[in-house]
C-alpha cells in the first residue's frame, strides 16, 4: 500500500509542540491553540522537545521560547531546520524582546517566523496563516494547489 500524499499528510498532523519552561506560558498557549482547534504538547526545554520529536512524527508546528544562550534550544532550532521539507515541522520562536537582533538569530538558526510574546489568539492564527497552516490543521487550498492537487 503506498503512503500518504503530501496532501495527507499534511492533514493528519493538528498537534503542535509547545517548548518553554513556564508552566503559565504552557497554560496559555495550550488555551490559544486549542482555540485555534489544535492539539498541543508540552516540553519544558529543547532537550525535552527533541525527544518528544524523536518519537512523535505528527508534530505540524514547533512554538518555541527562543533562548539563545541555552545550547538544547538552540540544536532543537538548527536539528528541525537540517529536516528536509516537506517533512519537517514548522518552527515558530516567540520571545519577550524587542531586540531585533535576537529575532534575527531565531531565524538565522533556522526558525521560520517570530513571534512577539504575550501573543493573543488573533496573533498565532495570523503566524500558523503565514505558514499555510489554517486552523482546522490542514494547508489552505492556496497551499495544497501548489503541491499537486
Amino acid at each position: 500500500m503506498p503512503g500518504p500524499t503530501i496532501k495527507e499528510a499534511a492533514g493528519l498532523s493538528r498537534r503542535i509542540l509547545l517548548v518553554d519552561e513556564w508552566h503559565a506560558v504552557r497554560l496559555l498557549g495550550r488555551r490559544v491553540l486549542t482555540s485555534l482547534g489544535f492539539r498541543t504538547r508540552e516540553a519544558t526545554s529543547g532537550r525535552e522537545a527533541l525527544e518528544i520529536l524523536a518519537v512523535e512524527s505528527d508534530i505540524s508546528v514547533v512554538l518555541l521560547e527562543w533562548r539563545p544562550q541555552d545550547e538544547d534550544c538552540y540544536k532543537l532550532v538548527e536539528r528541525l531546520a537540517s529536516v528536509p521539507c516537506p517533512s519537517r515541522p514548522a518552527v515558530i520562536a516567540c520571545g519577550d524582546t524587542l531586540d531585533r537582533s535576537q529575532m534575527i538569530a531565531a531565524l538565522q538558526a533556522g526558525a521560520d517566523e517570530f513571534l512577539q510574546k504575550p501573543f493573543s489568539r488573533e496573533t498565532v492564527r495570523e503566524k500558523l496563516a503565514q505558514l499555510g497552516i489554517s486552523e482546522s490543521g490542514h494547508p489552505r487550498r492556496s497551499e495544497m494547489l501548489t503541491h499537486g492537487d
